[in-house]
Order: structure tokens, then C-alpha cells, then sequence
């Protein structure tokens, strides 16, 4: 455990520090009306730093596909230059994990008489995990703990307006034995209803490698002797799709407050697992409530 938080320390400070571009390109065309760029590092149009740090508490399933809840406190974090770097705590999409660190090296951008209308970045991806223990719900008795691990791997994210896309990929198989790979895609509306209070619409999904799968919803021989479940070997797929709804009201300049809320179909062998169909549910919903401080 000291290993990983120390990975994510070394590397937060590592990508504050590297706010400065590297290298940057770019082709001008009709200088005043239309603009691509494309280039090594940041693009010139990102924006200024951002920092909110708060707490949430809310409800969540005691792990992925049990139907029965606990309240867990959570630290909200949210440290980001767009288009060049991001730091962000957990969130109610497990998929997220506990931290996750990005750091754009590429950049594609395109806009027309001054406005910004498209943008590509991509980079590599750093993110923890918080893994699973026994000790979390009676239903995991004999299957044995998932140790917290470290992905990493990298990302591609799209903006256009209002619309984000980010598409991640990140092995954790640095350090631990339960190695494997996830890959996310979040698709993500802002809707701003006043100046001070905006709602963002998450549609996303994951997909995970066969070591992934088996190693949160596979039952080996022995797990299946000690818990009582069926043996069962989970493979490669979609793991599930989700729905989550963001709302962000700002009490003051600094203060706001942050409600979350979604809803997740575990799929295919995730959903088939004895661990969620015999123990649990495939139908998962997360919410909390939140403070924020933004310096």
C-alpha cells in the first residue's frame, strides 16, 4: 500500500511541475477565421490551472455487484490546466478507481474566427485502484483479497462545446497479482442552467481482458471449495454500461456544493459471475453529496 501511494504522490508532483509546454507546432491558415494546430506537448489554447479539493459521503454497494449498500466517505478531487494535465480523486463510477493522473503529450486542435471548436488530446495515464477484500461483505468469504494497485497506460479525449469524450486504458499489473486491463469510455454533456449551477450527463461504459474479468468475477476451484459458490471463468467483454448525472451549485466564489448520482448494468460475465448472480446484483446504483473548495 506504501508503494502505491507513493507512485501517485511522486507523479502528482511530477505533472504540476511539467505546466510549461514541450514542444508545439502549428499550421495557421486564414489567420483570424480559422486555426489548426497540431503539435508536442500543450496547446497553446489550454486553459488556466484549477484546484477543488472537498469531501463526499455516500452510498455504494460494498463491492462491485453486491446488493447490499454501505456509506463511505470520499475525498473529491479535482486538480486540472485543460488540454494539459488532470488530477482527479474518485468518483461514484468504480471504473474511475481511486486517483487517476493524465499528461497531455499530443495535441490536435481546430477553430474557426476566434472560438474554440474542437479539440484532441492524448498522453499517458496513470490510475490506482482500490481493489477488493474479504473483510468488505459476507458474501466474499474464501475468495480472498484483491490487493490496491497502479495502472499504466494512457488516454484520448475529445472536446467540442459542451461535449467531452475520454477514452482510457489502463493495465494494473505493476507490483501485484491481480494483473489485467480496463478500458473506459465516458461520454460527457454540460449543461449550464445558471451561472451558478451546471448539470453534466455521464453516459459510459468498460471493457476488460480475461485476467481482469477472472479476477473480480471468476471463482477458481479452490475459491469455489472454501466460499460455496460455483466455479467459474470469467472472460474478456464488456463489463458494463452506466448512466451518472453531476450537479454543481456554487454557494460563493470559493464554496460549492456537488451532488452525484448513476446507475450501472453489469454485462455478460460480470453480470453471469455467482459472485452477482447468486450473491449480489447486476443492477448497481451509487449517489453522494459533497463540499468543495476551490482555490
Amino acid at each position: 500500500m506504501k508503494t502505491v501511494h507513493h507512485i501517485v504522490t511522486m507523479t502528482i508532483i511530477a505533472v504540476i511541475s511539467a505546466s510549461t509546454p514541450a514542444f508545439s507546432q502549428e499550421n495557421n491558415e486564414e489567420t483570424n477565421a480559422r486555426s489548426l494546430s497540431i503539435g508536442i506537448g500543450f496547446p497553446d489554447n489550454s486553459q488556466p490551472f484549477q484546484t477543488q479539493i472537498g469531501l463526499g459521503v455516500g452510498a455504494f454497494p460494498e463491492y462491485e455487484g453486491s446488493d447490499d449498500y454501505a456509506a463511505t466517505a470520499l475525498p473529491l478531487i479535482n486538480i486540472r490546466k485543460t488540454g494539459a494535465y488532470f488530477i482527479k480523486g474518485s468518483s461514484i463510477n468504480i471504473n474511475d478507481g481511486l486517483a487517476s493522473v493524465g499528461l497531455t503529450l499530443l495535441h490536435f486542435s481546430y477553430s474557426e474566427e476566434s472560438k474554440h471548436r474542437m479539440q484532441i488530446v492524448m498522453g499517458p495515464l496513470m490510475r490506482a485502484y482500490s481493489g477488493r477484500y474479504k473483510s468488505d461483505s459476507d458474501s466474499l468469504n474464501g475468495l480472498g483479497d484483491i490487493d490496491q494497485s497502479v495502472g499504466i497506460g494512457g488516454f484520448i479525449e475529445l472536446s467540442a462545446g459542451a461535449w467531452l469524450a475520454n477514452l482510457s486504458v489502463s493495465p494494473q499489473d505493476v507490483g501485484n497479482d491481480n494483473d489485467g486491463s480496463l478500458a473506459t469510455l465516458d461520454i460527457t454533456h454540460v449543461l449550464s442552467i445558471k451561472d451558478d449551477l451546471n448539470l453534466s450527463i455521464v453516459l459510459s461504459t468498460s471493457w476488460a481482458d480475461d485476467d481482469y474479468m477472472q479476477s473480480y468475477f471468476g471463482v477458481t476451484e479452490a475459491q469455489a471449495i472454501k466460499s460455496g459458490l460455483s466455479s467459474f471463468e470469467s472472460k474478456s467483454g464488456l463489463k458494463d454500461v452506466g448512466l451518472q448525472m453531476k450537479v454543481s451549485y456554487a454557494v460563493s466564489p470559493r464554496w460549492s456544493f456537488e451532488g452525484q448520482v448513476g446507475y450501472w448494468r453489469l454485462l455478460n460475465d460480470s453480470a453471469n459471475s455467482p459472485i452477482v448472480k447468486d450473491e449480489g446484483s447486476s443492477d448497481q446504483v451509487r449517489g453522494l453529496v459533497g463540499l468543495l473548495y476551490q482555490f
